[in-house]
């Protein structure tokens, strides 16, 4: 899922985050577009960036494309980039959409082309759109090999633009090869660095202060989004701009619903609260997922439910290792507990996904873990009859020493949530 702004009335003021100067570390992404280049083997590509939507007379939130901001950081809407590792001058150029001082003076001021604007962004060369085409006709009569790096989409969907430009770029050098690589970047993106796990972590650390701050203020007679609007709030102030995905909370019987949307049901004065949320921090994105008792105190029956939880996903996790298969192993060992336990029917989604840029990162389930992956594990048992909804999340690194879980020190045990409850 996309990101989502949590205010959108900011959405005018951040709108110098348009700026392509608004790069983290320029080295980071120029060795990633390095490593990619080595993997096309001469071939020249193409990548679009995402571009901005409007909601009525304010400017939305922009949040680039991921593939593209993980190999420029460029936050630039309508930005492009050719990758060409054989040609001898520029083996990497940014394109930015042209300059209007008029739309300027209104959406935010934006660098001009120089020395700056290249030193800023770490590329060579940076031009305006406007020679993308011209200048990959150039470069294919050079290279005569090129090759498409997604997205894939259906038939049904709109040609990516990248797919019609090369397409096109072939009908005007006869000869041209095309090629479909559009594996490679997911599977970079899949294994994460030092940087990238620093980032995540963040984004786990401010996510586990919305989910404290909502359980002490959680409170019978309150509306969802009420208590919701503690926990996003709770992200803004600790410098999270945006979220990874829109905060999921439900009292009661609506625990029982995985992808609740409505939040605006009363909180009474019994029952259990799910909360799954994410912040997120310079692009990447945590997901972790708490519930807890309205009261401060489980009973009896919510006790014993969230035990056989907290079991299965204490053994699932214990199967992110080094070679095993993605939610074969580790989805069938969560599957087991709460077989066992007699509640596997009430279990009715995976056991996680890859999250990184993408709350649902990029990557291929099929493949056995490596070090460097990073996933979600959340088992969960939902009885509607009860209207009782439990579900644990945890975001977990693989590590050659064993599975590391990153969210571990937000309260999660029984004991703990009752006593940051209580506090």
């Amino acid at each position: 899922m996309r990101y989502i702004t949590i205010f959108a009335v900011f959405s005018l003021v951040t709108s110098l985050a348009a700026m392509a100067t608004n790069v983290v570390d320029p080295d980071v992404f120029k060795a990633r577009r390095h490593a990619l280049m080595e993997k096309l083997d001469g071939r020249v590509t193409v990548l679009y960036g995402a571009d901005r939507h409007s909601s009525g007379v304010v400017e939305e939130l922009f949040i680039q494309e991921s593939n593209f901001y993980y190999l420029t950081g460029v936050s630039e809407p309508g930005a492009a980039l050719i990758l060409a590792p054989e040609e001898n001058q520029f083996k990497e150029i940014l394109y930015l959409q042209p300059r209007n001082p008029d739309v300027e003076n209104w959406d935010g001021r934006r660098a001009p082309l120089g020395e700056a604007l290249e030193a800023a962004t770490g590329f060579p060369v940076v031009r305006r759109i406007g020679r993308l085409g011209s200048d990959l006709t150039d470069i294919l009569q050079r290279s005569k090999k090129a090759a498409f790096l997604g997205p894939i989409v259906s038939a049904n969907s709109p040609m990516p633009q990248a797919l019609v430009l090369l397409q096109n770029g072939q009908s005007r050098v006869p000869g041209t090869s095309l090629e479909n690589l559009a594996d490679l970047i997911p599977e970079m993106r899949r294994v994460k660095n030092g940087y990238e796990i620093e980032r995540i972590q963040k984004a786990i650390d401010i996510t586990g202060k919305g989910l404290v701050a909502a359980m002490q203020a959680v409170r019978p007679g309150m509306k969802e989004f009420q208590l919701q609007s503690i926990v996003d709030h709770t992200y803004v102030m600790e410098g999270a701009q945006f979220l990874g995905f829109s905060t999921i909370l439900a009292w009661g019987p609506n625990t029982t619903v995985l992808h609740y949307t409505k939040n605006d049901q009363v909180i009474e004065d019994s029952g259990l609260v799910l909360i799954d949320t994410g912040a997120a921090w310079e692009h990447y994105s945590a997901d972790v997922t708490r519930t807890m008792p309205v009261t401060g105190r489980f009973s009896d029956r919510e006790k014993e439910l969230y035990e056989i939880v907290l079991k299965a996903a204490d053994a699932a996790i214990q199967k992110v290792q080094i070679g095993s298969y993605n939610y074969n192993d580790v989805h069938k060992t969560a599957k087991k507990v709460l077989d066992d336990a007699g509640y596997g029917k009430y279990f009715i989604h995976g056991t996680g996904h890859f999250v990184g840029l993408d709350v649902h990162d990029a990557g291929n389930y099929d493949l056995p873990l490596k070090a460097g992956v990073v996933v979600t594990v959340e088992p969960g048992i939902y009885i509607p009859e009860e209207g009782i909804g439990i579900r644990i999340e945890d975001v977990v690194l693989v590590t050659n020493d064993g599975p590391v879980v990153l969210s571990k020190h937000i309260p999660r045990t029984i004991s703990e949530i009752e006593k940051v409850m209580s506090q």
